[in-house]
């Protein structure tokens, strides 16, 4: 699915919550009270890149 302007996805990958701006370089995951963020290597434009960029970050921590 394309990533449309102005909207938000919230995917979860390996039980940890990810929140993507859509249009923005950094992705949150969402921790309690406090939110982790993360620099993505390029914007993703599909729900596809963008859980492939979270899995990678998800398998490194």
């Amino acid at each position: 699915m394309e990533l449309l302007p102005n909207c938000y996805t919230d995917l979860c990958i390996n039980g940890k919550w990810f929140h993507y701006d859509h249009g923005e370089s950094s992705v949150f995951m969402l921790n309690g009270g406090d939110p982790l963020t993360f620099e993505l290597e390029s914007l993703p434009t599909t729900e596809d890149e963008l859980e492939k960029h979270l899995t990678v970050i998800s398998s490194n921590m």
